[in-house]
Protein backbone atom coordinates (compact mmCIF):
# COMPACT_ATOMS: atom_id res chain seq x y z
CA UNK A 1 0.00 0.00 0.00
CA UNK A 2 2.89 2.33 0.68
CA UNK A 3 4.35 2.26 -2.86
CA UNK A 4 2.12 5.04 -4.17
CA UNK A 5 2.76 7.08 -1.06
CA UNK A 6 6.53 6.87 -1.56
CA UNK A 7 6.13 8.23 -5.08
CA UNK A 8 4.17 11.19 -3.73
CA UNK A 9 6.94 11.95 -1.21
CA UNK A 10 9.03 13.13 -4.15
CA UNK A 11 6.87 16.25 -3.96
CA UNK A 12 7.99 16.88 -0.35
CA UNK A 13 6.70 20.17 0.98
CA UNK A 14 3.44 20.12 -0.96
CA UNK A 15 0.20 19.95 1.03
CA UNK A 16 -1.65 16.69 0.36
CA UNK A 17 -5.28 15.81 1.08
CA UNK A 18 -5.27 12.38 2.77
CA UNK A 19 -7.92 10.16 4.26
CA UNK A 20 -7.46 9.93 8.07
CA UNK A 21 -7.98 6.17 7.80
CA UNK A 22 -4.85 5.96 5.61
CA UNK A 23 -2.57 7.24 8.39
CA UNK A 24 -0.99 5.06 11.07
CA UNK A 25 -0.18 6.40 14.55
CA UNK A 26 3.00 4.98 16.08
CA UNK A 27 4.78 5.72 19.34
CA UNK A 28 4.34 9.32 20.50
CA UNK A 29 6.47 11.58 22.68
CA UNK A 30 3.54 13.50 24.15
CA UNK A 31 0.35 12.65 26.01
CA UNK A 32 -3.06 12.40 24.34
CA UNK A 33 -5.98 14.60 25.43
CA UNK A 34 -9.30 13.34 23.94
CA UNK A 35 -11.15 16.57 24.78
CA UNK A 36 -8.50 18.62 23.00
CA UNK A 37 -8.65 16.36 19.94
CA UNK A 38 -12.44 16.66 19.77
CA UNK A 39 -12.27 20.44 20.08
CA UNK A 40 -9.71 20.63 17.24
CA UNK A 41 -11.83 18.32 15.11
CA UNK A 42 -14.89 20.50 15.61
CA UNK A 43 -12.91 23.64 14.75
CA UNK A 44 -11.60 22.04 11.56
CA UNK A 45 -15.11 20.93 10.62
CA UNK A 46 -16.50 24.45 11.09
CA UNK A 47 -13.64 26.70 9.97
CA UNK A 48 -11.37 24.46 7.93
CA UNK A 49 -7.91 23.16 8.77
CA UNK A 50 -5.23 25.84 9.21
CA UNK A 51 -2.11 23.80 10.11
CA UNK A 52 -1.35 20.59 8.17
CA UNK A 53 -0.21 17.46 9.97
CA UNK A 54 3.17 15.92 9.05
CA UNK A 55 3.45 12.37 7.68
CA UNK A 56 5.90 10.07 5.97
CA UNK A 57 5.37 7.10 3.68
CA UNK A 58 4.95 3.81 5.56
CA UNK A 59 6.93 0.65 4.87
CA UNK A 60 5.77 -1.79 2.17
CA UNK A 61 4.15 -4.15 4.71
CA UNK A 62 2.40 -1.48 6.76
CA UNK A 63 -1.36 -1.54 7.24
CA UNK A 64 -1.73 1.99 5.88
CA UNK A 65 0.25 3.98 3.31
CA UNK A 66 1.14 6.87 5.64
CA UNK A 67 2.57 7.16 9.15
CA UNK A 68 1.99 10.18 11.37
CA UNK A 69 4.96 12.25 12.53
CA UNK A 70 3.32 15.35 14.02
CA UNK A 71 -0.31 16.41 14.52
CA UNK A 72 -1.72 13.58 16.64
CA UNK A 73 -4.57 15.64 18.12
CA UNK A 74 -5.54 17.10 14.75
CA UNK A 75 -5.64 13.64 13.16
CA UNK A 76 -7.68 12.06 15.96
CA UNK A 77 -9.98 15.10 15.99
CA UNK A 78 -10.62 14.68 12.27
CA UNK A 79 -11.54 11.04 12.90
CA UNK A 80 -13.81 11.91 15.82
CA UNK A 81 -15.91 14.32 13.78
CA UNK A 82 -15.85 12.18 10.65
CA UNK A 83 -13.81 14.39 8.31
CA UNK A 84 -13.22 12.60 5.02
CA UNK A 85 -9.87 14.29 4.31
CA UNK A 86 -7.11 16.00 6.27
CA UNK A 87 -4.30 18.23 4.96
CA UNK A 88 -0.81 16.83 5.41
CA UNK A 89 2.79 17.58 4.47
CA UNK A 90 4.92 14.55 3.57
CA UNK A 91 8.60 14.35 4.51
CA UNK A 92 11.22 11.97 3.22
CA UNK A 93 11.08 8.43 4.58
CA UNK A 94 14.57 8.78 6.07
CA UNK A 95 13.67 11.82 8.15
CA UNK A 96 14.09 11.58 11.92
CA UNK A 97 10.44 11.31 12.97
CA UNK A 98 10.95 11.83 16.70
CA UNK A 99 13.19 14.83 16.13
CA UNK A 100 10.62 16.45 13.80
CA UNK A 101 7.83 15.85 16.32
CA UNK A 102 9.97 17.24 19.12
CA UNK A 103 11.07 20.35 17.23
CA UNK A 104 7.50 21.14 16.16
CA UNK A 105 6.11 20.79 19.66
CA UNK A 106 8.76 21.82 22.20
CA UNK A 107 8.31 25.58 21.89
CA UNK A 108 4.50 25.55 21.89
CA UNK A 109 3.22 27.30 25.01
CA UNK A 110 0.16 25.03 25.14
CA UNK A 111 2.28 22.00 26.00
CA UNK A 112 2.21 20.75 29.58
CA UNK A 113 5.57 20.93 31.42
CA UNK A 114 6.10 17.17 31.20
CA UNK A 115 5.26 17.02 27.50
CA UNK A 116 7.69 19.86 26.85
CA UNK A 117 10.33 18.01 28.89
CA UNK A 118 9.75 14.93 26.74
CA UNK A 119 10.18 16.95 23.54
CA UNK A 120 13.32 18.75 24.81
CA UNK A 121 14.85 15.42 25.83
CA UNK A 122 14.22 14.11 22.30
CA UNK A 123 15.85 17.18 20.73
CA UNK A 124 18.84 16.84 23.06
CA UNK A 125 19.19 13.14 22.21
CA UNK A 126 18.95 13.91 18.48
CA UNK A 127 21.69 16.52 18.79
CA UNK A 128 23.85 14.10 20.75
CA UNK A 129 23.40 11.38 18.12
CA UNK A 130 24.25 13.75 15.28
CA UNK A 131 27.32 15.04 17.09
CA UNK A 132 28.60 11.51 17.69
CA UNK A 133 28.49 10.95 13.93
CA UNK A 134 30.97 13.79 13.48
CA UNK A 135 34.66 13.08 13.97
CA UNK A 136 37.10 15.69 15.19
CA UNK A 137 36.71 19.39 14.54
CA UNK A 138 35.40 20.05 18.06
CA UNK A 139 36.21 23.30 19.82
CA UNK A 140 37.92 23.30 23.24
CA UNK A 141 34.58 24.26 24.82
CA UNK A 142 32.84 21.32 23.20
CA UNK A 143 35.56 18.91 24.26
CA UNK A 144 35.50 20.24 27.83
CA UNK A 145 31.70 20.09 28.07
CA UNK A 146 31.63 16.51 26.78
CA UNK A 147 34.41 15.45 29.15
CA UNK A 148 32.67 17.02 32.16
CA UNK A 149 29.38 15.40 31.22
CA UNK A 150 31.04 11.97 30.84
CA UNK A 151 32.54 12.32 34.33
CA UNK A 152 29.19 13.35 35.83
CA UNK A 153 27.35 10.48 34.13
CA UNK A 154 29.90 7.98 35.42
CA UNK A 155 29.38 9.08 39.02
CA UNK A 156 25.57 8.98 38.80
CA UNK A 157 23.79 5.70 39.49
CA UNK A 158 20.27 5.59 38.06
CA UNK A 159 18.26 8.75 38.56
CA UNK A 160 20.65 11.30 40.04
CA UNK A 161 19.39 14.24 42.06
CA UNK A 162 22.74 15.99 42.18
CA UNK A 163 22.64 19.69 41.16
CA UNK A 164 26.11 19.46 39.63
CA UNK A 165 24.85 16.74 37.29
CA UNK A 166 21.90 18.91 36.23
CA UNK A 167 24.21 21.85 35.49
CA UNK A 168 26.69 19.66 33.59
CA UNK A 169 23.97 18.09 31.44
CA UNK A 170 22.43 21.48 30.62
CA UNK A 171 25.80 22.90 29.59
CA UNK A 172 26.59 19.79 27.56
CA UNK A 173 23.22 20.10 25.79
CA UNK A 174 23.73 23.83 25.12
CA UNK A 175 27.07 23.08 23.46
CA UNK A 176 25.46 20.34 21.36
CA UNK A 177 22.65 22.68 20.25
CA UNK A 178 25.21 25.29 19.21
CA UNK A 179 27.24 22.74 17.30
CA UNK A 180 24.42 20.84 15.57
CA UNK A 181 21.68 23.45 15.09
CA UNK A 182 23.75 26.64 15.09
CA UNK A 183 21.79 28.09 18.01
CA UNK A 184 23.50 30.99 19.74
CA UNK A 185 22.33 31.73 23.27
CA UNK A 186 20.10 34.60 22.20
CA UNK A 187 18.52 32.50 19.42
CA UNK A 188 17.86 29.61 21.82
CA UNK A 189 16.29 32.00 24.32
CA UNK A 190 14.05 33.52 21.63
CA UNK A 191 12.51 30.10 20.87
CA UNK A 192 12.15 29.18 24.53
CA UNK A 193 15.25 26.98 24.69
CA UNK A 194 17.57 29.00 26.94
CA UNK A 195 20.03 27.04 29.07
CA UNK A 196 17.91 27.71 32.17
CA UNK A 197 14.70 26.42 30.58
CA UNK A 198 16.52 23.39 29.14
CA UNK A 199 17.99 22.68 32.58
CA UNK A 200 14.51 22.65 34.13
CA UNK A 201 13.11 20.47 31.33
CA UNK A 202 15.88 17.88 31.54
CA UNK A 203 15.62 17.78 35.34
CA UNK A 204 11.87 17.08 35.08
CA UNK A 205 12.54 14.37 32.52
CA UNK A 206 15.15 12.72 34.72
CA UNK A 207 12.94 12.77 37.81
CA UNK A 208 9.42 12.17 36.47
CA UNK A 209 9.57 10.73 32.94
CA UNK A 210 12.61 8.44 32.66
CA UNK A 211 11.87 6.48 35.88
CA UNK A 212 8.12 6.20 35.25
CA UNK A 213 7.48 5.52 31.53
CA UNK A 214 4.09 3.97 32.28
CA UNK A 215 2.90 6.78 34.57
CA UNK A 216 4.12 10.16 33.33
CA UNK A 217 1.50 10.67 30.62
CA UNK A 218 -1.30 10.27 33.16
CA UNK A 219 0.50 12.72 35.44
CA UNK A 220 0.86 15.14 32.50
CA UNK A 221 -2.91 15.13 32.00
CA UNK A 222 -3.82 15.33 35.72
CA UNK A 223 -6.49 18.04 36.09
CA UNK A 224 -4.69 20.02 38.82
CA UNK A 225 -1.05 18.90 38.64
CA UNK A 226 -0.41 18.35 34.93
CA UNK A 227 -0.14 22.04 34.01
CA UNK A 228 1.42 23.17 37.31
CA UNK A 229 5.19 23.37 36.79
CA UNK A 230 5.93 24.31 40.39
CA UNK A 231 3.92 21.35 41.69
CA UNK A 232 5.72 18.99 39.31
CA UNK A 233 9.09 20.32 40.47
CA UNK A 234 7.99 19.72 44.06
CA UNK A 235 7.21 16.09 43.20
CA UNK A 236 10.56 15.84 41.43
CA UNK A 237 12.33 17.08 44.57
CA UNK A 238 11.30 13.93 46.48
CA UNK A 239 14.63 12.12 46.70
CA UNK A 240 13.47 8.54 47.25
CA UNK A 241 12.27 7.13 43.94
CA UNK A 242 9.70 4.77 45.46
CA UNK A 243 8.20 7.65 47.45
CA UNK A 244 7.99 9.61 44.21
CA UNK A 245 6.26 6.67 42.53
CA UNK A 246 3.77 6.30 45.38
CA UNK A 247 2.95 10.02 45.23
CA UNK A 248 2.39 9.95 41.46
CA UNK A 249 0.21 6.84 41.70
CA UNK A 250 -1.81 8.43 44.49
CA UNK A 251 -2.48 11.53 42.39
CA UNK A 252 -3.46 9.47 39.35
CA UNK A 253 -5.86 7.29 41.34
CA UNK A 254 -7.54 10.34 42.94
CA UNK A 255 -7.56 13.14 40.32
CA UNK A 256 -9.55 15.43 42.60
CA UNK A 257 -6.80 15.33 45.23
CA UNK A 258 -4.40 18.25 45.62
CA UNK A 259 -0.65 17.76 45.86
CA UNK A 260 -0.66 18.84 49.52
CA UNK A 261 -3.35 16.27 50.35
CA UNK A 262 -1.49 13.49 48.53
CA UNK A 263 1.77 14.33 50.26
CA UNK A 264 0.08 14.49 53.67
CA UNK A 265 -1.54 11.11 53.05
CA UNK A 266 1.90 9.58 52.42
CA UNK A 267 3.64 11.61 55.15
CA UNK A 268 5.95 13.18 52.57
CA UNK A 269 7.65 16.53 52.65
CA UNK A 270 9.64 18.11 49.83
CA UNK A 271 13.22 18.93 50.89
CA UNK A 272 14.00 22.60 51.22
CA UNK A 273 17.22 23.92 49.75
CA UNK A 274 19.36 25.82 52.24
CA UNK A 275 19.13 29.57 51.66
CA UNK A 276 22.07 31.12 49.86
CA UNK A 277 24.18 33.46 51.92
CA UNK A 278 27.12 35.81 51.54
CA UNK A 279 28.81 36.02 48.15
CA UNK A 280 26.77 33.09 46.78
CA UNK A 281 23.51 34.95 47.42
CA UNK A 282 24.72 38.08 45.61
CA UNK A 283 26.15 36.01 42.74
CA UNK A 284 22.86 34.14 42.28
CA UNK A 285 20.89 37.38 42.23
CA UNK A 286 23.26 38.97 39.72
CA UNK A 287 23.33 36.08 37.27
CA UNK A 288 19.57 35.58 37.57
CA UNK A 289 18.90 39.23 36.76
CA UNK A 290 21.32 39.24 33.82
CA UNK A 291 19.69 36.10 32.41
CA UNK A 292 16.37 37.95 32.23
CA UNK A 293 17.81 40.61 29.92
CA UNK A 294 17.90 40.35 26.15
CA UNK A 295 21.22 40.26 24.31
CA UNK A 296 20.70 43.90 23.27
CA UNK A 297 20.07 45.01 26.87
CA UNK A 298 23.13 43.12 28.07
CA UNK A 299 25.25 44.84 25.43
CA UNK A 300 23.85 48.23 26.44
CA UNK A 301 24.72 47.85 30.12
CA UNK A 302 28.08 46.10 29.58
CA UNK A 303 30.08 49.36 30.12
CA UNK A 304 28.24 49.95 33.41
CA UNK A 305 29.07 46.43 34.57
CA UNK A 306 32.76 47.01 33.81
CA UNK A 307 32.69 50.26 35.79
CA UNK A 308 31.42 48.46 38.89
CA UNK A 309 34.23 45.88 38.79
CA UNK A 310 37.09 46.33 41.25
CA UNK A 311 40.44 46.98 39.52
CA UNK A 312 41.91 43.75 40.86
CA UNK A 313 39.17 41.77 39.09
CA UNK A 314 39.53 43.41 35.67
CA UNK A 315 42.31 41.11 34.40
CA UNK A 316 40.26 38.05 35.36
CA UNK A 317 37.26 39.54 33.57
CA UNK A 318 39.30 40.19 30.42
CA UNK A 319 40.72 36.66 30.42
CA UNK A 320 37.24 35.18 30.81
CA UNK A 321 35.87 37.36 28.00
CA UNK A 322 38.73 36.45 25.65
CA UNK A 323 38.17 32.75 26.30
CA UNK A 324 34.39 33.01 25.76
CA UNK A 325 34.81 35.05 22.56
CA UNK A 326 37.19 32.43 21.16
CA UNK A 327 34.88 29.58 22.15
CA UNK A 328 31.87 31.23 20.52
CA UNK A 329 33.82 31.97 17.35
CA UNK A 330 32.80 35.64 17.27
CA UNK A 331 36.27 37.21 17.32
CA UNK A 332 35.80 38.63 13.81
Amino acid sequence: MATAAKKIVEKAGAVLALSPSDILIGDRLGAFHPDKALALGQLMAEDGQIVPIIVRASGPRAAAPWTLIAGHHRLEGARMVGLAMIDAIAVEAGADALQIEAMENAARPSRSPLERASFVRAIADAAEARLKEQHGDLSPEQIAARARWDVMKAKASGVERDNDLVDAEAEHTRVNFTRVYGWRDEVAAAIGMSIESVKKDLALHRALIAPFPALWRELATHPTIGENASALREIASIVEIESRRALIESLIQAPEMTLAQAMDGLALKAPKAPPASGATKYMNNTTSNLDRLSAADQARIAPEIVKTMKPSALLALRAALDARIEQEGIGA
